[in-house]
């Protein structure tokens, strides 16, 4: 028995990524409830035991595959804005950027609302405020972006554009993630049939207001 454990440690390399990563394939399809412990161990192939040498709790599983699952989010969008053209003027290029944020946001939530619901209510410590400082020595930590960081970046290309002053970051962000969140919600649990040239527009109008209200008669001079 020692030996097959030897093996299965050695096979997988890095015991606790692949758990970890198992829990992202599990909360993909079923949401937050799909992430088991034992459920993720039998993914991997090794025992229960092997799988609490890790993680004590169901929720320190819990919590690391929802981080995970946030940095699954930041990339995805960051690799949607790596196709956006930007507008020449600055000015309007700021504006332009945040808005395609927020669909690279709500993009995501529609394309993967497993992952979704997870980086956003997997974690049992609760979704924490966005742009807070995290604990580099957590075992959780991941230095990949995550969804706010992406927004904070945008944000401060408005404060460059002489849009938003950095006292207003923090209302700023409660803003864009308010609008994207709620905007997300709305599309997957109370009109999951909207058509998409609909849910489309909905989405581009309600991005419009946001950056209308962060924009309009605040740029310095």
């Amino acid at each position: 028995m020692e030996q097959r454990r030897k093996r299965t440690t050695y096979h997988h390399g890095d015991l606790r990524a692949a758990l970890v990563e198992a829990g992202v394939e599990l909360a993909r399809t079923g949401g937050p409830h799909a992430v088991v412990l034992r459920e993720v161990a039998r993914v991997v192939g090794v025992a229960p035991n092997s799988a609490y040498g890790h993680f004590a709790t169901l929720g320190a599983l819990k919590r690391a595959v929802a981080q995970k699952a946030l940095r699954e989010m930041g990339g995805a969008m960051l690799a949607r804005l790596a196709r956006f053209e930007e507008p020449a003027d600055p000015a309007e290029a700021a504006k332009a950027y945040l808005r395609e944020v927020g669909r690279a946001y709500v993009r995501f939530a529609l394309d993967e609302p497993g992952l979704f619901a997870t980086a956003m209510g997997g974690d049992p410590a609760g979704t924490k405020t966005p742009g807070f400082v995290e604990d580099t020595a957590d075992p959780s930590y991941e230095d990949r972006p995550k969804p706010d960081t992406v927004v904070l970046d945008a944000l401060s290309r408005l404060t460059e554009a002489g849009y938003t002053t950095p006292g207003t970051v923090q209302a700023a962000v409660m803003a864009c993630w308010a609008t994207v969140h709620g905007l997300s919600t709305i599309l997957l649990d109370l009109q999951p049939n909207l058509p998409e040239a609909e849910r489309d527009a909905a989405v581009d109008s309600a991005l419009d207001v946001l950056i209308l209200g962060l924009t309009t008669s605040r740029r310095q001079p």
